[in-house]
């Protein structure tokens, strides 16, 4: 069965504010990705995706060494 991250899961994940991850979408960097009951579905796939675009923005340091819970 298939992981599913929410946005909160994925900020904490990264160690990042919510937010962060919530403009990406909200601003066209990343594709919207799908819902359930009114929420970010994000999948194990978009995680390098969110990453990139987190670093690209100098929310996240260049380091290969991420936080991992």
């Amino acid at each position: 069965m298939p992981i599913h991250y929410s946005t909160r899961d994925a900020a904490e994940f990264f160690g990042v504010d919510i937010w962060r991850i919530q403009r990406l979408f909200e601003d066209g960097t990343l594709n919207e990705p799908r819902r359930f009951a009114g929420r970010r579905v994000i999948t194990p796939d978009m995680m390098p995706r969110i990453v990139d675009a987190l670093r690209d923005r100098g929310w996240l340091p260049q380091s290969e060494e991420v936080a991992t819970s």
